[in-house]
């Protein structure tokens, strides 16, 4: 049994060493609370489904049990209580998920088939805790685009029984199938039945966006707030649409609150600075927008992408202020900065560079770097939306779906003549056609992904190839970087260490 003093030395246990059971109190002193301890951990996945962790307080307010609770602890209890009350609750919990471990494994080693296998053993043997099997089970199809079978299988649940998990899985299945009504529906019917499920509100307000609804969106989270402050995540969330709906005040309140609980959070994020920053010269001044910006530099130090933010939101400050020579410099040093990020910039920051460019009247540029990321992110119809909508607001574009689908389909019908050359066995063809692709696509997934595959069944024919390898391994590096949970990803760094184990074993490969 190990026992830390603070969030932050909790933190670097649970980082290296996996934990049965954590006890955690939610007042920690100075840094970082009980909550910040268990967002973090499931954010980064420290902790897997069969973990069992419990918050305990000696406060009861509802700001402080929401705020508890969003995270999904295990259990909760309140001080004082009885050390068999412990102890019969965490055997209660031992025994509800011993189950979960080799399950647990799989998910955690990417092995999803494995873990599906290992899912319908247990789900046929009918066991008590059947619907623990089930929910694992539905999030997995949900999590690898299989809508309708996770919509069948929740749909399944609540043919047997309500159950709240089932229902909102079921939301989310029509909104990821883009039955925007119908996921409506749902999740306002979760609200009404509960005011306080907040999961509901966050993907009500998401299906309004999705519906062209942002100020209905707007309402959604600002009940949500009132009932529960302390989510950073959807405090951000609220002042991004409260900006993009003109409401600058709501919008400063959102970003402060956002700033305040994220000192030490994982989801801190230099953006929510330089929103603030925005909002603040419409509220109070320039000069009060500025003051924020400095709070910017001081807490990201050596940050790349905090300095992008701030260049961005200085220059179009102090273009306001009639400061043109100081916001021509911001700009200058934006577009440098945006260089050097590359791939490694964020597909938002696209959209705030675009903005950010046409309001210094840098219109061309700005249209450049829309096309660019329908280029990068062309199979992303959420970020597509968003920079439809950018293009629409800032008229760069009569038409901004005729000239998103006309990218998109140049990208599927490129992908697509790429997978043909290779299944005619004309490797090398479709090796330049896709290092050309990622050339001009450097921040696409699917490209990247592509191109990797391609470039592997080259050298599993014809052997290791250095600069092959490494640009193999180039591209599976930026997809990591872009989004580390990416399925292919995973399939494909397993064929790269087969290609590598084959290598050094030759007579396998031939006899295998």
């Amino acid at each position: 049994m190990d026992s830390v003093a603070n969030g932050r030395e909790a933190i670097s246990h649970i980082e290296s060493k996996r934990y049965d059971v954590i006890l955690c109190d939610y007042n920690l002193g100075e840094g970082r609370d009980g909550q910040h301890v268990l967002e973090e951990i499931r954010a980064r996945k420290l902790i897997g489904v069969s973990s069992i962790f419990v918050m305990i307080t000696a406060e009861n307010t509802r700001l402080m049990v929401m705020g508890a609770v969003e995270y999904e602890p295990d259990s909760y209890l309140t001080k004082p209580f009885t050390k068999d009350l412990l102890a019969q609750r965490i055997e209660r919990l031992l025994n509800k998920k011993a189950d979960l471990l080799e399950i647990e494994q799989a998910i955690d080693r990417r092995e999803y088939e494995l873990a599906n296998d290992l899912l319908d053993r247990r789900i046929a043997e009918n066991p008590r805790n059947l619907n623990e099997f089930v929910k694992i089970k539905a999030d997995l199809a949900l999590k690898a685009g299989a809508y309708d079978q996770a919509e069948a299988i929740y749909s399944g649940v609540l043919s047997q029984r309500e159950i709240a998990w089932a229902r909102v899985g079921i939301g989310k299945s029509y909104y990821c199938n883009k039955r925007y009504q119908e996921a409506k529906q749902v999740f306002q019917g979760l609200i009404d039945g509960n005011e306080r499920f907040m999961a509901a509100y966050d993907w009500l307000a998401r299906t309004h966006q999705a519906m062209d609804e942002p100020e209905e969106a707007q309402k959604v989270l600002e009940t949500a707030t009132a009932h529960s402050a302390k989510a950073i995540v959807r405090q951000r969330a609220l002042g991004e649409l409260a900006l993009r709906n003109h409401d600058e005040k709501v919008a400063e309140r959102a970003f402060s609150q956002a700033i305040r609980l994220g000192k030490h959070s994982i989801y801190k994020h230099p953006s929510i600075y330089a929103n603030l920053a925005r909002a603040k010269a419409v509220t109070a001044s320039g000069d009060a927008a500025l003051m924020v910006l400095r709070d910017l530099k001081k807490a990201y130090k050596g940050d790349t992408e905090a300095k992008l933010y701030s260049s961005m939101t200085e220059a179009t400050i102090q273009e306001d202020m009639n400061n043109g020579a100081r916001a021509r410099q911001c700009m200058i040093e934006a577009h440098e900065l945006y260089k050097e990020l590359g791939t490694q910039a964020a597909p938002e920051l696209a959209l705030d560079m675009a903005r950010t460019c046409n309001r210094m009247g840098e219109t061309e540029r700005a249209s450049e770097l829309l096309h660019q990321a329908v280029k990068n992110n062309h199979s992303d119809e959420l970020f597509l939306k968003a920079v439809g909508e950018t293009m629409g607001d800032l008229g760069l574009s009569e038409d901004p779906g005729a000239m998103i689908a006309g990218i998109k389909k140049e990208i599927v019908r490129l992908n697509n003549r790429g997978v043909e050359l290779a299944k005619l066995g004309k490797l090398d063809e479709a090796m330049l056609l896709f290092e050309e692709a990622v050339a001009g696509m450097p921040g696409n997934k699917v490209v990247n992904l592509n191109a990797a595959r391609i470039f592997m069944l080259h050298m599993n024919e014809s052997g290791i190839d250095t600069d092959l390898l490494a640009k193999v391994r180039e591209y599976l590096e930026r997809v990591r970087q872009m989004d580390s949970e990416d399925r292919t990803l995973h399939k494909m760094q397993s064929m790269l260490k087969q290609l590598l184990r084959n290598s050094a074993n030759p007579e396998k490969r031939e006899n295998g």
